[in-house]
C-alpha cells in the first residue's frame, strides 16, 4: 500500500526523553520488510541515493560518512550489521549522536525501526524544542517508507515537489504538533514547548518566525 500522509503521521511513534547535557528525540515505525532489507536501505550509498540523499563513506567502525547536500558528516563509531548503527551527525559546529536500532516488531510481522538522536540543551533546543531535529527525521521517515515500497525509484524529485506543496506544509504542521504534544509528554510545560513548535513549523516553512 502506497504511504500516505495521514497514515505515515500515525505509523510513527514519538518521544523525548531526558539524557546526559540534552535530550533524546525518538522516532519508531515498523516496515514490512526483512530486517536486512532494512539495513542496506539506511547503510548503502545505491539506496540512500534514491529516497534520502547523496551519501559517501564506509560503514565501518571508526569510518566517516558524508552527505554532502546536506553540509553534514560524521564518523560511525558503532557498527553491528544488521541491528545497530551509532553515528556521529556533525553540522557546521554542532555534533549531536544518532542511533538507528533494528528489531523484530513487538506484535506481528515486519521490522521495526527505532531512531534515537540526542542532541544537547542549547540555544537552538530552547528556541526549536524537539521539533527542529523531529519533523526532519518524520519526512525522512515518509520518504523511507515510499522507498520501501518501490526500491527502485529514485523518490527525490517527487519529495521535493511534495515538500513544497500544501499539503506538504499541512504534513510539516502536523509532525510540528505531535512534536509539542511528545515534549509535553516527555515533561515540557505547556506553552514554551507550544511556542518552539510554533517557531519549529515557521521555520520549516519559509514563513516569520515568532520571537517572543
Amino acid at each position: 500500500m502506497t504511504p500516505t500522509p495521514t497514515a505515515q503521521l500515525t505509523a510513527v511513534t514519538r518521544t523525548v526523553t531526558p539524557a546526559k547535557n540534552g535530550s533524546t528525540v525518538g522516532l519508531s515505525q515498523t516496515f514490512d520488510v526483512a530486517p536486512e532489507q532494512l539495513w542496506e536501505a539506511l547503510t548503502t550509498a545505491e539506496r540512500l541515493a534514491r529516497w534520502f540523499g547523496t551519501a559517501r563513506g564506509d560503514v565501518v567502525p571508526g569510518g566517516r560518512y558524508e552527505l554532502a547536500e546536506m553540509e553534514t558528516g560524521g564518523r560511525l563509531l558503532e557498527v553491528e550489521p544488521p541491528r545497530r548503527l551509532l553515528l556521529t551527525w556533525e553540522f557546521g559546529k554542532s555534533s549531536s549522536e544518532l542511533e538507528l536500532l533494528i528489531s523484530p516488531a513487538e506484535h506481528g510481522e515486519g521490522t521495526t525501526l527505532t531512531l534515537r538522536h540526542t542532541v544537547p540543551a542549547d540555544a537552538h533546543w530552547a528556541t526549536f524544542g524537539p521539533g527542529a531535529t523531529g519533523c526532519g527525521w518524520d519526512a525522512a521517515l515518509y520518504a523511507l517508507a515510499h522507498h520501501l515500497e518501490d526500491p527502485g525509484a529514485d523518490l527525490m524529485r517527487r519529495l521535493g515537489s511534495f515538500a513544497g506543496s500544501p499539503e506538504g506544509a499541512e504534513f510539516t504542521r502536523a509532525t510540528a504538533e505531535a512534536w509539542y504534544e511528545a515534549h509535553v509528554a516527555g515533561g515540557a510545560d505547556r506553552k514554551p514547548a507550544r511556542k518552539a513548535s510554533l517557531r519549529t513549523a515557521a521555520a520549516y516553512l519559509g514563513e516569520e518566525i515568532e520571537t517572543e
